[in-house]
């Protein structure tokens, strides 16, 4: 069933995945392709990033705030 401005009006098709199979097994392969490292060395520089970075700002701020010396 078409609607006056030719666009159809029952519901939309979509995938039931998150994401379009076909688009994520594209995206893997260029990543892989581009980076030319493997998956899981990937998650590892990832993991290590969303580990080592809160640690580096805790580190400077600590390092960067005033210090509590008594004046008296």
């Amino acid at each position: 069933m078409v609607g006056p401005s030719g666009v159809p009006a029952g519901p939309l098709l979509h995938v039931s995945e998150p994401i379009d199979p076909a688009l994520w097994a594209w995206l893997s392969d260029k990543i892989d392709h581009t980076l030319g490292l493997s998956p899981g060395v990937i998650i590892a520089i990832i993991g290590t990033f969303i580990v080592v970075f809160p640690i580096v700002v805790m580190v400077v701020a600590v390092r960067n705030r005033p210090s509590r010396k008594s004046v008296e």
